[in-house]
């Protein structure tokens, strides 16, 4: 596959290049992506809610009871992970290199920059929240037990608990809004809960 791939880039380059050595040699691939080659990065592509149980870490499916003090919601991030080859001497331009979907040791994170979280209910959580408010003054990340904040350096993946209980046990479906500081934004929606106190 790699031969095939390798021969069809070298078609498409122009044949007054063909000789030059410009774009960095297909055995170089391999070692691209090594942790100790090039600086490791990922880039976020897509955004997942997961609603799971404190309790037994077990996910919530759809019409699944769980009290509000047991509810663990968790941003999860589709990432694509790259290498980056600075260009070497005998090369014009530098190299990006496409990873496999794991994180070697020693990646860098990424060099988006989140502007925000937002989490909403399609459903009324209570007097101050009526359907479709943001409910982050309500959430604790639950590593920390600390408020949510309002900015992060880079894009992360919260782990998020309520502090209070809803109004009224009832059906809440929560929606997240995962915006980049690059204007890309991310929505995420959980399967309807049956919420209690």
């Amino acid at each position: 596959m790699r031969l095939k791939k390798c021969l069809m880039a070298a078609a498409a380059v122009p044949a007054a290049l063909a000789g030059a050595a410009l774009l960095p040699a297909c055995a170089d691939e391999d070692d691209a992506c090594r942790y100790d080659a090039v600086p490791r990065f990922y880039r976020t592509q897509a955004v997942a809610l997961v609603a799971s149980s404190q309790r037994t870490g077990q996910l919530l499916a759809d019409n699944e009871p769980v009290a509000a003090a047991d509810l663990r919601l968790a941003v999860q991030l589709q990432k694509t992970y790259y290498g980056h080859q600075p260009a070497r001497r005998w090369q014009l331009l530098p190299a990006a290199y496409a990873c496999p979907p794991a994180p070697a040791p020693g990646y860098l994170g990424t060099p988006q920059v989140l502007d925000s979280v937002v989490l909403r209910s399609r459903y009324p959580y209570d007097a101050q929240h009526p359907a479709g408010a943001s409910l982050n003054d309500l959430l604790l990340e639950a590593d920390t037990g600390q408020p949510l904040p309002a900015r992060a350096s880079r894009s992360a993946e919260p782990q998020l608990q309520l502090r209070v209980p809803p109004a009224a046990a009832g059906p809440q479906q929560f929606v997240v809004r995962y915006r980049l500081a690059d204007g890309t934004m991310y929505s995420a929606q959980t399967p309807v809960l049956q919420l209690s106190r």
